[in-house]
């Protein structure tokens, strides 16, 4: 293959040649070596005609004639030819469009040029993963700015107030902030630790100690709010971090009485599946319920239905993403039925053996 020639006549201009040494000598790469590098390469010859590509640049371009990002490749050689190196990123008209990086450079022998090469990459995941965290950062800058600046605007009142009373009701606000402050935080930390930690070595988790726990820890809340938690256990054990089931359960249940109106129930249920292969949790709650169109955002983090009750009932939004992250790691899947004004479900499917690829992953 001429590429494959070219490719190594490049590398051998080095001055490491014997004396007397050809420096056009040519060794060719065996066919098909290049087709097991990840990455879609292109190369042109000194006159733009492309003379190779691989498999991966096969796969990832729509379309040589006609296709978007073909119509970039192609420019990008041409410009290379010229001796303009480039690094663009295109966007395809798929649905989900992908973002394909284009990274073209001039192939030199002797300072002449002889050609062009360009380097394809998929990145859509890389820039998706890379807007996720920018808007995590300016969600979490915009969520603690307002528990610190309330924190900071009471201390101040605090230190100038004389009334007794005046100072009790200033110190109660003050401790109400710093507790929702260190919500947020705890939150953040518990949804990094998850994000970033898989299950290598999964423990036989006895499930309905898990639910029993997360309801006692609840108690003194649901007390509070007038909620009865009523349980009904017929699941027991599944494959997984226990201390991460007892953040989703946790989770689940402590939404559903938040979400409560007084002297109501809120009912958790486990049950296996028919084949027994899958452990089902339900959270049923008779609270304000969700929108339709807002379900499924309710997954995004620091998304809240209803801001006002949420910050009145100390909600940071982040539940139901480390709910769903949890359920994630462990094979497992979360959704929501619910009806507006009447209350809602909240079903979480766990595998009782973690399937291996999903003990494999890694962050």
């Amino acid at each position: 293959m001429l590429a494959n020639a070219y490719l190594i006549r490049k590398r051998i201009t080095e001055p490491t040649l014997k004396a007397g040494e050809e420096k056009d000598q040519e060794f060719h790469i065996p066919e098909g070596v290049l087709d097991t590098i990840p990455l879609g390469i292109v190369i042109a010859n000194k006159s733009g005609a492309i003379v190779f590509r691989n498999n991966t640049a096969d796969a990832i371009v729509d379309s040589w004639t006609d296709g978007v990002v073909g119509r970039k490749v192609l420019e990008c050689l041409q410009k290379s030819i010229r001796g303009i190196s480039s690094a663009e990123q295109v966007r395809t008209s798929d649905s989900p469009p992908k973002i394909i990086e284009v990274i073209t450079e001039t192939l030199e022998i002797e300072k002449q040029i002889t050609g062009a090469t360009s380097i394809l990459t998929d990145v859509t995941e890389l820039v998706r993963t890379e807007s996720m965290r920018r808007d995590f950062i300016a969600n979490v800058s915009h969520e603690l700015k307002t528990p610190i600046g309330a924190v900071s605007l009471l201390a101040e009142t605090l230190s100038q107030e004389d009334d007794p009373d005046t100072t009790l009701r200033l110190a109660k606000r003050l401790e109400a902030e710093a507790q929702r402050l260190g919500r947020i935080v705890d939150d953040i930390l518990d949804l990094s630790r998850i994000e970033g930690q898989a299950i290598e070595a999964p423990d036989v988790v006895e499930l309905n100690e898990v639910v029993n726990e997360a309801v006692d820890r609840l108690f003194t809340f649901a007390s509070r709010k007038k909620v009865e938690i009523k349980t009904k256990l017929n699941a027991n054990t599944v494959e997984g971090d226990r201390l991460q089931l007892i953040s989703l359960v946790h989770n689940i249940i402590e939404n559903a009485v938040k979400y409560s109106e007084e002297n109501s129930q809120v009912e958790v249920t486990l049950d296996f599946s028919k084949d027994s292969s899958t452990v089902c949790l339900n959270v049923i709650d008779s609270g304000i319920g969700i929108p339709e169109i807002e379900i499924e955002r309710v997954f995004e983090r620091f998304y809240r239905v209803d801001r006002a009750r949420s910050r009145q009932s100390g909600g940071t939004g982040l539940g139901l993403s480390i709910v769903r992250n949890i359920a994630t790691r462990h094979g497992g899947s979360v959704k929501i039925d619910s009806v507006e004004g009447e209350g809602t479900t909240v079903t979480v499917d766990l595998p009782v053996i973690i399937p291996i690829g999903v003990k494999e992953f890694k962050q």
